[in-house]
């Protein structure tokens, strides 16, 4: 059969809608999205930022792990096993082992996987702000102020070997598979299989999320009941991915208190008492004002997340599934913002998860904006001005913060690094050494005495005024403990901890990297 003598042109028109649409503006936004997260995610990835006190504590566990086959964190006193490995959990530290095994031991290579976590993590973000709106512009404006976000920290977070990123990609897998079992009128199970399963690997993977997620849970059911009057959604639909919370965190926390340490329950259960909570209640009407300052602060563009909540409680009172679909979401966040806020110590990263979950409200606050600002003047015609006052406006915050992310990642800090190689190549490996700087455990293999783990408890209530607690410098004296060299870096410069040790005649300075300063025990 003789070809049609229009085919070729239909192929050359064919060939031009595709390069149209393959340049398109949004294309064009798609790519050079992508290609702005990969560089932000991977460039300058082993130092920036600076591998610190909290990142080095969680690091020393998966190090540990694969060097002597331990759940724990070893040290010139023998074994530590409830510290920060037990904050963070195993979905984040036994992927880092397994790398550490099969590729050496390096922050590099730690801090890769939690890049691949922050990938995933970005893509089920989308998603659920895809499943929420059913716009997929609306989603990537969500997407671009939770990158933006300076408050939110959500691009640095995610290139340090730290467990938030992680929890909050179990956290999004729970929400994506929650979103799914509500699409129909009866619970589907399997879902909630599915939704219980991710809470409970967050839970594990960051321990707030056990505190957060069951009361949010009990809130919802109530809401279903005598709110949006879903008769076919009984308690048991709420109590089932409550249980496998409660029951994953259960599991964990038995394993260990029965088989780590000395393998002595009661003795275990001092020690994690000992070195956990210290943060997490607090109570303090002071730290309350900090967390509000924080939320309300420039790096939270002056309040627009917690706008955007009270816009998502607005949109949530329909009874129809549109507002049912926004209620999980919006009770998560609110109920982790007042624990953040009335109860825990208040460090900007407690409120990280919350913040994320916000920018779906926010993100559509803004959307939204101009077509309510011109129902509420009363003048339609001004819509498109609005547009462009608003576009500008977010333009604006966007560049400005988009800057100085990329400052920061271009940004060398490398002190911890120089500190371990001097160590390294100066001090020999038999040495003992006193400092409270974990990172310096992880980079290097010395012997390390640190001092007990139940004085951080007292380091952050005496930094932040909780209580009536000496100074640190009173209750540690390190030259008792036979360390040949003493290294006072940032944390142990926080909480002062080695003030009246170097203010002695025990102590002479041997060389200084940054914020750190070795120092060699004389008499």
């Amino acid at each position: 059969m003789a070809s049609s003598p229009l085919s070729p042109v239909s192929g050359v028109i064919a060939k031009v809608r595709l390069q149209r649409n393959i340049l398109s503006w949004p294309s064009l936004l798609l790519v050079a999205g992508i290609g702005s997260l990969l560089w932000l995610a991977f460039f300058n990835l082993g130092s920036s930022p600076a591998i610190w006190f909290d990142e080095g504590e969680a690091l020393r566990g998966p190090k540990t792990l694969v060097q002597f086959g331990k759940y724990g964190v070893w040290s010139a006193g023998g074994f530590l096993y409830f510290g920060t490995n037990i904050s963070v959990g195993p979905p984040v530290l036994l992927p880092i082992a397994l790398v550490f095994k099969l590729f050496g031991i390096g922050l590099v290579q730690a801090r890769l996987v939690i890049v691949t976590y922050l990938l995933l993590a970005t893509g089920l973000f989308w998603l659920c702000s895809y499943k929420v709106w059913q716009s997929k512009y609306l989603a990537g404006f969500a997407l671009l102020l939770l990158c933006a976000t300076p408050g939110i920290d959500f691009i640095t977070l995610g290139r340090q070997g730290l467990g938030e990123i992680p929890a909050l990609f179990y956290f999004l897998v729970g929400t994506l598979a929650w979103f799914r079992a509500n699409r129909a009128d009866r619970p589907d199970w399997k879902w909630l299989l599915g939704a219980g399963s991710g809470w409970a690997l967050a839970a594990i993977s960051k321990n707030n999320y056990g505190l957060i997620l069951p009361a949010v849970l009990i809130a919802l059911w109530l809401l279903y009941r005598f709110y949006y009057r879903r008769k076919n959604w009984g308690w048991q639909a709420f109590l089932f991915p409550l249980l496998m919370v409660a029951g994953g965190m259960g599991a964990w926390y038995g394993f260990v208190l029965i088989f780590l340490g000395n393998g002595d329950f009661s003795t275990n259960l001092n020690l994690l008492r000992a070195t956990s909570g210290g943060s997490a209640f607090v109570f303090s009407p002071a730290r309350s004002f900090s967390a509000i300052k924080f939320l309300f602060g420039p790096s939270n563009y002056f309040g627009l997340s917690l706008a955007g909540l009270f816009y998502g409680l607005w949109l949530a009172r329909k009874r129809s599934s549109g507002g049912q679909v926004l209620i999980f979401p919006l009770v998560f966040s609110l109920f982790w913002l007042g624990w953040f806020v009335f109860a825990s110590v208040g460090w900007p990263r407690y409120a990280f998860p919350a913040l994320v979950v916000s920018q779906l409200f926010t993100a559509r606050l803004l959307w939204d904006l101009p077509g309510l600002l011109a129902t509420l003047l009363q003048k339609p015609a001004w819509v498109g001005a609005a547009r462009v006052v608003t576009g500008l406006a977010v333009a604006g915050l966007i560049i400005w913060s988009g800057s100085n992310l990329v400052a920061k990642t271009l940004r060398v800090e490398d002190s911890p690094q120089q500190m371990a190689t001097y160590l390294q190549q100066h001090v020999a490996t038999t040495s003992l050494v006193e400092t409270w700087e974990s990172e310096l455990g992880f980079l290097t293999d010395h012997p390390y005495h640190h001092p007990p783990t139940e004085l951080l408890d007292k380091a952050v209530r005496r930094k932040w005024s909780i209580g009536q607690v000496p100074p640190l410098a009173e209750l540690y004296q390190p030259e008792k403990f036979g360390a040949e060299y003493l290294v006072d870096g940032p944390f142990a410069k926080w909480s002062a901890l080695y003030h009246n040790a170097l203010s002695s005649t025990h102590y002479q300075l041997v060389i200084s990297f940054g914020n750190y300063d070795l120092y060699r025990k004389i008499n």
